[in-house]
């Protein structure tokens, strides 16, 4: 693939440039652009109101590695419904202090941020249906706006026996637009009916 070989080929103005074309200081740019598309990590989560299961790559960046960007599939049950479902997310996490308690263990006492998920198929909505009238439902099932607050710690591994930098484990306390509304509106509800916890495991590859 082009990325593979270190963009063997680009693009200026529409038109096609062979690596012949490409000038000195440019070609010095391509490895570490490529770099940037290769995820940092992959993570599984169970929960978070994007599935009872979900897998996906993440990427870090900034000065200190504080940011992260996560795009996760997930997979729903049927439960009592006719057919399992897919949730797509993608999820922003910001991490402003990452503390080394030893050689191996890693503590990061907050991870916070917002994701965005939807559900895919014909049953989930941007708009409501002609059936129903306008101003009938006020959110779409189609997606969901989602805000957490959580902590993870994390284990490094050998760097001469293993390919990978660590693993970490993190629980979030999570929680949705329409839930946060519905608390407001609401004064009754108690903590387990706007919040939720999610679990899940991250596994760090090995910064090039």
């Amino acid at each position: 693939m082009a990325w593979q070989s270190g963009f063997a080929t680009t693009y200026a103005l529409g038109e096609e440039r062979r690596p012949d074309s490409v000038s000195t200081k440019e070609a010095e740019d391509l490895p570490a652009a490529r770099v940037e598309i290769v995820p940092a990590h992959y993570n599984m989560q169970h929960a978070g109101a994007i599935g009872l299961v979900a897998l996906g790559p993440g990427w870090d960046y900034g000065q200190k590695r504080q940011w992260t960007t996560d795009f996760l599939i997930g997979y729903v049950p049927a439960y009592d419904t006719d057919r399992a479902k897919v949730t797509l997310t993608l999820r922003q996490i910001y991490t402003p202090w990452k503390l080394r308690v030893d050689d191996k263990l890693l503590y990061e006492p907050l991870r916070t941020g917002a994701y965005v998920s939807t559900t895919l198929g014909k049953q989930f909505w941007f708009s409501a249906p002609e059936k129903y009238p306008r101003n009938y439902y006020t959110f779409s099932p189609k997606v969901r706006l989602n805000i957490f607050l959580g902590q993870s710690v994390g284990l490094r591994f050998d760097p001469k026996r293993s390919r990978f930098d660590s693993i970490k484990l993190y629980a979030d306390l999570h929680s949705s637009d329409l839930y946060i509304i519905s608390r407001i509106q609401n004064k009754y509800l108690q903590f387990k009916d706007y919040l939720g916890l999610s679990f899940g495991i991250k596994l760090q590859l090995k910064r090039r």
